[in-house]
């Protein structure tokens, strides 16, 4: 059990959100180190984050007389008083307050704030706190969630690690896109790796579809991954194509059409020889109601939209049937609160979007149903999370590729419908989605601008905390999330190892 340390009984300086303290030379704090405040004069207990470092004296020369203390700079966290409740400080420390390390009552305090998703450590300088585990509330989940990592800095692991507590807790469902194939039965290259197959609860927590052939399919226990006509939207080409205003106005025309009525008109008409308003010409083909509705539409523009359809069928056909359909499978599994894992290995970026914008749209018409018909339940309402990666590419400022996920950002939390944006580069995401997310995980940004990006953005005030997000090492983070009162540091527990810890306790060893 963790034992706490006096550091020193100056509390030298104080302001509301600024301390001062010195501590001995052979007794040193890192950046980030969590320390308690006891003013016994107020009887209040301030929790703070050394976020500087100095020496007291640092114009005297060095002799054996000279004062080797360093002078600490802290930020409170929050403190407690008499009635044992949690807040943000408005009031600073008396000077000269005693100043020490966290006890066990402290930690056992924090703890009330974890929610159920376990992810890691609590690190309070570079030491992880073992009786203090990260655990991220569930039912702050659908209100959207950012995962920001520079390449190297262990986001997979993160990922894997949080689907991994989404299995054992059961209380939201996760969609999550694999291009990798990675994910479901970890990497071949590497004999230690695990993946999401090696949980205990994997059979009845999580569910798998993939477009692997049948031999792979079998032994791992995947289901085929269907897509059907119907679930297709001619919206779907703004995600995957530049539409010029002719060609958007098609798409506009024919929004309110089934898909298998779009792909079967546009795979099987000429449209060269359709009747437009400069035509006599009459249509017998199959689709009148669709034809009569372009006959003003540019030709041209036609033309392209039919090219765009065809790609669009083609790049399909690993997982496009013309009639059946995984969907309905995939969001009841949803609502039943598992991990469901989309395995596409090698599979194109294009595809990939495609795909996800059928689901994304498909779930939030579901959950849409489900409360607006009081279907979800008094006591616990369905949520879900929705995961993207390289998110910067549809939810940008920019970007005319938002299609549904950019709905799903502004109203998918009114339905429990939320989203895990991944992305490299949080300043590339449109800041009005980015105020949307009430939980950031930050996990090194080199970038200057990132990182004032989501200081900006965050519900905590981590721009104290930049030099911190700065020295993040390769599996630790910063959780800011409005689930925990403060911001949280993190060491991201090792995949293998926490698959390993699960399985011990699932056997009771």
């Amino acid at each position: 059990m963790t034992s706490s340390r006096l550091l020193d009984n100056r509390l030298t300086g104080t302001s509301v959100l600024h301390y001062t303290f010195q501590t001995p030379a052979d007794a040193p704090m890192t950046i980030g180190d969590l320390v308690v405040v006891d003013d016994q004069q107020n009887l209040i207990r301030f929790f703070a984050r050394i976020t500087g470092i100095g020496h007291n004296d640092q114009t005297g020369p060095p002799d054996a007389h000279s004062d080797t203390s360093l002078m600490m700079t802290a930020y409170p966290i929050g403190c407690i008083g008499v009635d044992d409740v949690f807040r943000r400080p408005r009031v600073m420390p008396a000077r000269y307050s005693t100043v020490r390390t966290l006890a066990p009552e402290d930690i056992t305090y924090l703890n009330r704030f974890m929610g159920e998703i376990e992810i890691g450590l609590v690190v309070s300088g570079q030491r992880p706190i073992p009786e203090l585990p990260v655990r991220i509330p569930a039912k702050i989940l659908s209100q959207h969630m950012g995962v920001f990592a520079t390449t190297g800095m262990g986001k997979s692991n993160f990922m894997k690690v949080f689907c991994a507590s989404a299995i054992s807790a059961r209380l939201f469902g996760l969609l999550i896109i694999d291009p990798h194939g990675e994910y479901a039965a970890g990497l071949r290259s590497d004999y230690e790796s695990r993946g999401l197959l090696h949980h205990p609860d994997a059979d009845t927590g999580l569910s798998v579809y993939s477009v692997q052939n049948e031999v792979v399919r079998t032994e791992l226990a995947m289901n085929q991954l269907l897509i059907c006509h119907d679930d297709l939207s001619i919206t779907d080409l703004t995600l995957l194509f530049d539409l010029l205003p002719s060609e958007r106005e098609v798409m506009n025309l024919l929004t309110t059409f089934p898909g298998r009525d779009i792909i079967d008109f546009f795979m099987n008409e000429d449209v060269e020889s359709l009747p437009s308003h400069v035509k006599t010409t009459a249509y017998i083909g199959d689709h009148q109601d669709i034809a009569q509705r372009i006959r003003s539409a540019s030709p041209d523009a036609l033309r392209v939209v039919q090219r765009q359809i065809q790609t669009l069928v083609d790049i399909s056909s690993e997982f496009l049937h013309q009639t059946e359909s995984s969907v309905p499978a995939i969001i009841e599994d949803l609502l039943a609160n598992k991990v469901v894992l989309i395995d596409i290995p090698r599979m194109s970026e294009v595809a990939e979007l495609f795909l996800l914008s059928v689901i994304s749209r498909a779930v939030l018409s579901r959950y849409k149903h489900v409360v607006q018909s009081g279907r979800a339940g008094e006591d616990e309402p369905h949520r879900v999370l929705l995961t993207i990666e390289e998110a910067q590419r549809v939810l940008s400022m920019e970007s005319e590729k938002t299609g549904i996920f950019r709905q799903i950002a502004m109203e998918g939390r009114k339905f429990g419908v939320g989203l895990c944006a991944i992305t490299q580069q949080p300043k590339n995401i449109d800041p009005r989605v980015l105020a949307q997310m009430n939980t950031f995980v930050i996990m090194g940004l080199a970038d200057r601008q990132d990182r004032e990006t989501i200081a900006s953005s965050a519900k905590h005030d981590l721009r104290v905390l930049d030099l911190e997000i700065q020295t993040l090492d390769r599996g630790d983070a910063i959780i800011s999330t409005v689930g925990i009162p403060f911001p949280v540091s993190c060491h991201v527990h090792r995949y293998e190892d926490y698959i390993e810890y699960i399985s011990r306790d699932y056997e009771g060893i």
